[in-house]
């Protein structure tokens, strides 16, 4: 989870301004340029421009100044860097994103979540923060598709994988999936793993799981019921499967949660 530490925005300092940390600042900073900034990368100078932002590192050199009006917003934060994986994002890179816009936006509530401090503020700039990572995380991931010529593809993709989770009480063998994509079998195992990093039949399985966990919990169905609502035939091997994935049988599951209560 992240934790904001300290924010601001539309941050305006007189012209010319140079800001200089050579030992980092100790914590994750994102900053977002309102004003046009030369931004020192280690052996490199890059102009970044209006709706710009850079990922800094607990301990990289922050080092940027403004061409000429100086205007910034910036998020401080802890994570770790696990965490910050998952998006996909380089640190010390300036990146011009379309959602800049959006971006602006984001700061701006987060900024006032900070600085009133409401009743779960930390976690509501937490997740504005996670909100503005998603933001760039997934236009990067579009760029990269439309580049590939793989966005339309992509789209047919996930409408196939909405159809498929969201039902996952029917039977899906690999026929039915791929004439969604009209693909061959291997094409089609080859994109989804791809795109989803994860192949089609552990993901249903995963989804049957986490729905069959959910219907465990009420007291009034029985685990045979439980079994056919989540798409197995067979209660035998619906046990087998729930046992894999959590570690309990679906009976000791049930105890499990009424204990719990």
């Amino acid at each position: 989870m992240f934790t904001v530490t300290y924010a601001g925005y539309n941050v305006e300092e007189e012209n010319y301004t140079r800001i200089f940390r050579p030992m980092g600042s100790g914590a994750y900073t994102f900053v977002f340029f309102v004003t046009p900034m030369h931004v020192y990368l280690d052996d490199s100078i890059e102009v970044a421009m209006p709706g710009s932002c850079v990922l800094y590192g607990p301990d990289d050199i922050q080092d940027y100044s403004a061409i000429r009006d100086f205007r910034m917003s910036f998020v401080q934060f802890d994570a770790r860097p696990a965490d910050l994986k998952k998006f996909g994002l380089q640190t010390m890179h300036v990146l011009t994103p379309e959602c800049a816009e959006d971006l602006d936006e984001l700061l701006k509530k987060l900024y006032s979540e900070f600085f009133t401090r409401d009743v779960f503020y930390e976690e509501r700039t937490a997740s504005l923060l996670e909100e503005i990572l998603i933001c760039i995380a997934r236009e990067k991931t579009e760029k990269h598709l439309n580049e590939q010529a793989g966005r339309p593809l992509y789209n047919l993709f996930c409408q196939a994988r909405y159809t498929i989770l969201s039902n996952c009480d029917k039977e899906w063998a690999s026929t039915n999936m791929c004439q969604m994509v009209s693909l061959s079998r291997s094409q089609f195992y080859k994109y989804y793993d791809d795109f989803f990093g994860v192949s089609p039949m552990a993901d249903l399985a995963s989804a049957r799981i986490e729905k069959a966990k959910y219907l465990l919990t009420d007291k009034h169905l029985q685990v045979t019921e439980v079994a056919k609502l989540c798409g197995y035939a067979s209660i035998h091997h619906f046990s087998r499967t729930f046992k894999e994935h959590t570690g309990y049988s679906p009976l000791a599951y049930v105890k499990k949660t009424t204990l719990s209560d």
